[in-house]
């Protein structure tokens, strides 16, 4: 589906295409993350929603949602080394 779609779907509603949106990143990141680092899909979904990262994919001010999978992921594993390095 593409993003016009959505708008049109949902009239414009920019709360329900941002929450799409999202939802649409964190679906493409437990695939790739699974493939990646060849853990399972529930793995890959467990990690993700259990991050800062995911909390930040639905603060829709941080705009993450909108960059897309590839980008989500980097951000992830970015919090993850930080994370690391502040214990």
């Amino acid at each position: 589906m593409m993003l016009k779609d959505v708008e049109r779907y949902f009239q414009g509603n920019s709360a329900d295409i941002m929450n799409i949106c999202a939802d649409m990143v964190l679906a493409d990141a437990i695939e790739d993350l699974a493939e990646q680092e060849s853990i399972t899909k529930a793995e890959a979904r467990d990690r993700l929603l259990s991050s800062n990262a995911y909390n930040c994919l639905y603060d829709f001010d941080s705009k993450l949602w909108a960059e897309g999978s590839d980008y989500f992921l980097s951000f992830y594993r970015n919090s993850l080394k930080n994370k690391t390095r502040q214990n």
